[in-house]
């Protein structure tokens, strides 16, 4: 491989899962006020094999992109920990990085800019499980997009990637695909390297390019791509677990007697 590479990351920041999520009064979105916040697992897994892709092929630059709010650069400090050489900050104030057209019109430009020959980003993010966002660039893009890539072989020379990708049931699907494209990277490709804080305080004075939607000429619609949330609503309650305490057979007679009443056991005299 003796051409160095050019590879573009994105990276969402989404709600972690140590705060419970309320719902707003609105009813169509999740109360921001109290959430804590984490780079999206997936697109932690996109820039690790960026980081081993520029690797194995000797060199190269890799740069890392969100689109979000001004929290959403907590994000970018953690890939600059991973080893990406440049990030970009691409300020979305409206909906907070989770208008999916917006997303779309942001990521393309952002491509457009960078000039990319490889395009890694997650399977999916973690707040909404759409799995569309690598679907929809290389769509914008017109370019090849192969989904929960597990395994990636670049020839820098012939501009080319042979991928594997999980297909379902365990099976799997060996790719050859042109240059560029975009790919989105299953879980668990290769193993996350631990990022030590002291890593993370230091990559806080590392420079962010910051671009508003505006300087790529995105507008802010606020209307998800077309898509509008209704509703949300909140887990329905289960079932419940009651434990039967005492010795071994003064529990069983009391699961006998509470089978009988709801009808489970009947007299069979």
């Amino acid at each position: 491989m003796g051409n160095s590479m050019k590879i573009l990351t994105f990276v969402k920041h989404v709600p972690t899962s140590a705060v419970t999520p309320r719902i707003a009064e609105a009813g169509d979105r999740i109360e921001e006020s109290g959430l804590q916040y984490e780079a999206n697992e997936a697109d932690i897994y996109a820039i690790e094999e960026a980081v081993h892709q520029k690797g194995e092929a000797g060199g190269g630059e890799i740069i890392a992109a969100t689109i979000g709010p001004d929290r959403a650069k907590e994000a970018l400090h953690l890939a600059y920990a991973k080893g990406v050489d440049k990030v970009i900050h691409v300020m979305d104030p409206v909906s907070g990085g989770n208008d999916a057209g917006v997303n779309r019109s942001a990521a393309e430009a952002v491509a457009n800019k960078v000039g990319p020959d490889l395009i890694l980003c997650g399977v999916q993010a973690e707040d909404d499980l759409q799995g569309e966002f690598g679907i929809s660039l290389g769509q914008a893009l017109e370019i090849p997009v192969i989904t929960a890539v597990t395994e990636i072989n670049l020839d820098t020379d012939q501009k080319t990637a042979t991928v594997v990708r999980e297909i379902g049931a365990g099976f799997k699907e060996e790719i050859e695909v042109d240059l560029p494209c975009v790919l989105t990277i299953q879980y668990g490709i290769r193993q996350l390297r631990y990022t030590p804080i002291m890593q993370l305080v230091r990559m806080r004075k590392k420079p962010i390019e910051t671009l508003d939607l505006a300087d790529l000429g995105v507008a802010a619609t606020g209307t998800r791509g077309g898509m509008r949330v209704v509703r949300l609503a909140y887990p329905e309650a289960g079932g419940h677990c009651q434990v039967l305490d005492g010795a071994p057979g003064e529990a069983t007679d009391k699961l006998v007697r509470q089978l009988a009443e709801i009808g489970v056991l009947k007299d069979a005299g």
